[in-house]
């Protein structure tokens, strides 16, 4: 008896006490014990930042993740989530991973991370991006985003709705509730919104499950940030440009032109035949796309406009 005492406890103590956990897009769990990792030949990495004025690079150690996950060959996916130990969450649609370079690190300045604490890392990305103590990651279809049917301008929508000083639970801040604009871009209890910023993250939230009490805060630099009670503070996004809800969508107009970058990683039919249809009161105008690239003074006195692929 003793000697089967001495064996369960001997494989309970060799056996992995957890695992990076990666869910399919049929929702099937696959466990990966953290050893997996390390018995794969590692290598050094990089990234560099500016600090006042000093750039800072740093050696970390680890895989490279994203040719990893090719080789496990578990299925298409049209995004991909990482997820902590304490629910921080960051996606990337599929369009956007194929362009990334994604490393599994371990140790930072040839010092391991904590035991069963691994980092996921983008190296051309800022560090807001990456993912620290990653516990599991998932992969998943959705719909894709269809290209919106009507764009407005964000400060000329925000006119209309009301301004409010500390909103609840939020303090020491103004901003507009979802909770009361929300209902104006769809009617459909359940809405799909796609969030992006300025410096190029984009974010698909749902409402009311993740956005229901959140705000959109406008600071003193007349920027919009997202804060959601529902969701972790790392998921809140700063400067958002563009928001879309469903078929209508608004946008900062001073980054009319980040839209391209945006259609083309969405994968949307724009092109260089693509038009717009200015709406003006009473009137409407077609323009190329290129013209309004290239003369954003167009767009003075328009109410909305269309995209005409």
């Amino acid at each position: 008896m003793k000697v089967y005492l001495i064996i369960v406890i001997t494989l309970c103590l060799l056996a992995p006490l957890s695992a990076l956990v990666i869910v399919d897009n049929q929702g099937k769990s696959h466990d990966y014990p953290y050893e997996t990792f390390f018995r794969i030949q590692g290598k050094e990495f990089q990234t560099t930042k500016e600090l006042d004025g000093e750039t800072i690079t740093t050696t970390w150690k680890g895989i490279r993740f994203d040719h990893w996950l090719k080789e496990q060959k578990l299925g298409d996916f049209a995004k991909i989530k990482f997820i902590s130990g304490d629910r921080y969450e960051m996606e990337y649609n599929k369009a956007e991973w194929d362009t990334l370079t994604c490393w599994l690190a371990y140790s930072q300045e040839d010092e391991l991370f904590p035991k069963e604490q691994f980092r996921i890392i983008f190296p051309h990305l800022y560090s807001q991006h990456w993912v620290r103590d990653v516990k599991q990651v998932r992969l998943e279809d959705y719909q894709e985003n269809p290209m919106p049917q009507k764009l407005t301008s964000m400060s000329i929508f925000f006119m209309g709705q009301k301004l409010i000083t500390d909103p609840k639970p939020f303090v020491k801040m103004r901003g507009y509730r979802f909770d009361d604009f929300i209902g104006e871009l769809s009617e459909n209890p359940i809405k799909e919104i796609l969030l992006y910023s300025a410096d190029g993250l984009i974010q698909n939230l749902s409402y009311p499950s993740q956005l229901s009490g959140a705000v959109l805060e406008l600071d003193g630099s007349g920027k919009y940030n997202l804060k959601s009670p529902q969701i972790p503070g790392g998921m809140w996004m700063k400067d958002i440009i563009y928001l879309q809800c469903e078929a209508r969508a608004l946008i900062t107009m001073k980054y009319f032109s980040k839209l391209v970058p945006l259609a083309k990683t969405l994968d949307w039919p724009l092109g260089p035949e693509t038009k717009l249809k200015l709406n003006f009161y009473q009137r409407s105008e077609i323009v190329d796309l290129s013209e309004a690239l290239a003369e954003p003074m167009i767009f003075e006195g328009t109410e909305d406009f269309e995209l005409l692929p």
